[in-house]
């Protein structure tokens, strides 16, 4: 089943690190941490994929791993899901040198 709930752990080149939780859902993702949502879509079958993630602030406290509150993360991936894993690597818009990578894990199916 092309779907899952992900905890996704990631790392920017700034050195800042965090986790978070996605869920994947007939192709589109839609997920957050304690401070910032994410929302993007992948294939609706295990592969490579290239895709934009927007990411957005909805509450202060935090700031973001690459420094920026709100952009585009424009990326390259692989989900898997029979294996139940996700990974994807790229760049802030606008801003090359800030990257971000991330692997994760299915650990619910979605109802």
């Amino acid at each position: 089943m092309a779907s899952g709930i992900f905890h996704v752990e990631f790392r920017a080149s700034t050195g800042d690190f965090g986790d978070g939780l996605v869920v994947v859902k007939d192709g589109a993702v839609n997920g957050g941490d304690p401070h910032y949502l994410y929302q993007g879509e992948v294939p609706t079958q295990s592969g490579e994929f290239e895709s934009r993630f927007i990411v957005r602030k909805y509450r202060n406290g935090n700031v973001n791993v690459v420094g920026i509150d709100n952009y585009t993360l424009l990326a390259r991936g692989r989900v898997d899901y029979e294996g139940g894993t996700i990974e994807l690597r790229g760049a802030v818009e606008g801003h090359p040198q800030l990257t971000i990578q991330l692997g994760g894990r299915k650990i619910q199916p979605v109802v």
